[in-house]
């Protein structure tokens, strides 16, 4: 399956380089904030807290949209400070594991 979105990461770049760092950071953080907020109402659409204006189905599609703004907006930062995407993966790899080894603790009651 093609990853329709690959032909346009280098507009994505682009893009970044055109308004650069300062104001693209600050659209990063409002980003993140927007997809905080959209899964927030995610869930209380299942009934924690105060009931959302919006049907579980929008709230959906919220989260959706949001999680794409934060990822070109990762994207961006990523290229704009440069870091290089395999860096990123390596913590991401000792991260997993991590996790997963105190999962699999927790499972056989060590602590």
């Amino acid at each position: 399956m093609s990853n329709i979105y690959e032909p346009h990461r280098e507009t994505n770049l682009k893009n970044a380089e055109h308004y650069g760092f300062e104001v693209q950071s600050n659209q990063c953080v409002e980003e993140c904030a927007e997809l905080i907020q959209a899964l927030n109402k995610f869930k209380r659409s299942f009934g924690a807290g105060k009931p959302p204006r919006i049907s579980r189905e929008e709230a959906l599609d919220n989260i959706i949209e949001e999680i794409a703004d934060v990822e070109i907006m990762l994207e961006q930062m990523i290229h704009l400070i440069g870091i290089h995407r395999r860096d990123i993966d390596a913590i991401k790899v000792d991260k997993v594991i991590h996790t997963f080894s105190e999962i699999a603790k927790e499972s056989c009651g060590a602590f």
